[in-house]
């Protein structure tokens, strides 16, 4: 009885026990639990012969990947990968900053879901997979369906550019189109719901004309989405304002806020470099202009969703107010029958000029609506949530959330206008108010795993936030690695955010350097691609140490003018040409060891 015992609790002998010890330390935590369900399988079917090389040969394998910059492509993917395990079709969900792109040839059914970024170009997590595709050594597509949804904001000039951009590619290489591409605008969901039916229809079709079965589950397949407690957009959590203070001198010409919220008994996770999604309402004084100039009654009810709602309380909660876009001028431009601003729509410039300059309220002041007033609804865009990078570490705070943010102005004919959600946040709720929220991953922007590994954090403005949280982490892990920043804004007296902190960190030593670019307190302005050109060797010696570099800003000049500073330093420190300066940044980004966060 005890031998028998004794082979349950140990069936293996000192050889194979010595075989397995010397195997097992190259596979992941998730590749063991996976090889522990696979033995687990294996002995139940009975059979020696591993069924692994026959389910990649001869089975179909749906890749979906999932390219997002503020986490609704991410949404969605997951929507497409839980439709496809109710429907028994085998499925990886890969984010694409972890896709092994060299090996894209090898699928067979990929389907990517993308967002737009800057000006029409990839998420940060999907520049790796984009290069690759457009360079000389994207390889040919054989026997390779694909299909690409795109998501973008149709205010601006380059719409869904990525996804355009990944499907003209991919068929180029060979790729057989599954579905015609979607470009989606911010109102998505109804259109998605219906392409992932679609899609699925298509694949099952394609199964079927293979002969392939299509049950079970599939390698590296994740946790279900559904089983995973996770606040969204649809379903935020209710927040209460803890601190709203004001960061910036009296005298700055901008007015950025600290703002910290309470999450106890929330259960939400956040980490370093993930991003918060606020929503908002908009201004009532705001309100009550706008409707004052159309001739409408506070009360005047409108239906919404089937649903009866006095017009005050929709444009407060459901309806953009504060940004124009080229559309909303577009369609504007009818309903007013403005023939001056007709003429400004015919003119690509000029209308993205003038949607860039002139407010909605400001454009029916200039050209009012003569009737059909309530047809203005029609044309303005639905309210979305702002997202702020988090200025914290969950493992400082603990219950709390802080974000940095920046109160947008603009002046006209002697009123100040504010933003939505910044005005909202500075001057709308006050400290014990709720606000709906949720987080926001952001795994292109992280920490590296090794905290001995040193880091280069450069930053604009209120890009400094997640380098306050990066530098809590690192301070409450005791990282060794080695940390510099450059931070640049107009005035050293009134634009120092955080200051102190900053100050505690280097006399503390964990900040190992700090190098700051002050606009406007010289002649000269000074950015911060000037001070990283001017500590250009010592960088380059950090880069040689393996520094990891950290980029959070404005996406059209900010960040373009330090990339311009990066190339010069490889060129001048390291005798590379142009073209060799561009491929060694690419290594780096491959490496993720240059990441950047823009907005």
């Amino acid at each position: 009885m005890e031998d028998i015992q004794k082979d349950y609790l140990l069936p293996l002998n000192e050889k194979k026990i010595a075989i397995l010890d010397s195997v097992s330390s190259n596979f992941s935590t998730i590749e063991q639990i996976w090889l522990s369900g696979y033995f687990w399988g294996l002995s139940r079917s009975g059979k020696n012969k591993s069924p692994i090389k026959n389910v990649i040969e001869n089975e179909f394998v749906v890749t979906i990947l999932s390219a997002s910059q503020t986490g609704n492509a991410r949404e969605l993917s997951k929507l497409l990968y839980e439709k496809c395990k109710l429907t028994h079709i085998k499925a990886n969900l890969v984010n694409a900053f972890d896709y092994q792109f060299k090996k894209i040839n090898k699928e067979k059914i990929f389907i990517i879901i993308t967002s737009t970024q800057g000006e029409g170009e990839p998420p940060e997590e999907a520049l790796d997979l984009y290069n690759f595709l457009m360079s000389k050594k994207a390889p040919k597509l054989n026997n390779f369906y694909y299909s690409v949804f795109g998501l973008g904001d149709s205010s601006y000039n380059l719409f869904c550019q990525s996804g355009k951009d990944f499907d003209k590619k991919l068929c180029e290489l060979g790729g057989i189109r599954l579905l015609d591409r979607v470009d989606a605008d911010i109102e998505y969901i109804e259109i998605a719901k219906k392409w992932c039916d679609d899609i699925l229809k298509k694949i099952n079709t394609l199964f079927k004309s293979k002969n392939n079965t299509i049950d079970g589950n599939i390698l590296g397949e994740e946790k279900s989405v559904s089983s995973i407690v996770n606040y969204t957009k649809e379903k935020p959590f209710f927040a209460k304002l803890c601190i709203n203070k004001k960061i910036t001198g009296r005298h700055s010409i901008r007015d950025i806020r600290h703002i910290e919220i309470d999450i106890t008994n929330s259960g939400i996770i956040y980490k370093p470099g993930d991003v918060l999604g606020i929503w908002y309402e908009n201004d009532p004084c705001l309100i009550k202009e706008f409707l004052e100039l159309l001739n409408i009654k506070e009360d005047t009810l409108v239906k919404f969703n089937k649903e009866d709602k006095s017009i005050f309380n929709l444009l407060k909660n459901n309806f953009e107010l504060t940004v124009n876009n080229i559309h909303v001028v577009s369609s504007y431009a009818k309903l007013s029958n403005s023939k001056t601003l007709q003429n400004i729509v015919l003119d690509k410039k000029k209308l993205k000029l003038y949607a860039d300059k002139v407010s909605i309220i400001n454009m029916i002041r200039e050209y009012p609506i003569k009737e059909n007033n309530l047809c203005i609804l029609e044309i303005l865009r639905p309210m979305i949530p702002r997202l702020y990078s988090i200025s914290s570490s969950l493992s400082e705070v603990e219950n709390e959330i802080h974000i940095t943010v920046r109160v947008l102005k603009h002046f006209h004919q002697g009123k100040i206008y504010l933003g939505g959600a910044s005005g909202y946040l500075a001057h709308r709720v006050e400290e014990d108010d709720i606000l709906k929220i949720f987080v926001v991953e952001n795994n292109h922007f992280r920490l590296p795993t090794d905290n001995n590994m040193p880091i280069i954090m450069i930053c604009a403005g209120t890009g400094i936030a997640p380098f306050r949280a990066f530098m809590q982490e690192r301070d409450f892990q005791n990282a060794k690695g080695k940390n510099w920043l450059f931070f640049g804004n107009p005035s050293f007296t009134e634009d120092f955010l955080y200051q102190i902190e900053w100050q505690r960190y280097f006399k503390k030593g964990l900040l190992t350097n700090i190098d700051l670019a002050w606009s406007r307190d010289q002649k000269n302005k000074i950015y911060v691609q000037d001070k990283i050109r001017e500590k250009g060797n010592k960088i380059w010696n950090w880069i040689k140490e393996g520094a990891y570099i950290y980029i959070c800003g404005d996406a059209s000049n900010m960040a373009k003018g330090v990339e311009s500073a990066f190339l010069d330093i490889f060129i001048q420190y390291d005798n590379m040409d142009l073209v060799q300066a561009k491929k060694f940044l690419n290594n780096l980004r491959i490496e993720k060891r240059y990441q950047r966060d823009l907005y």
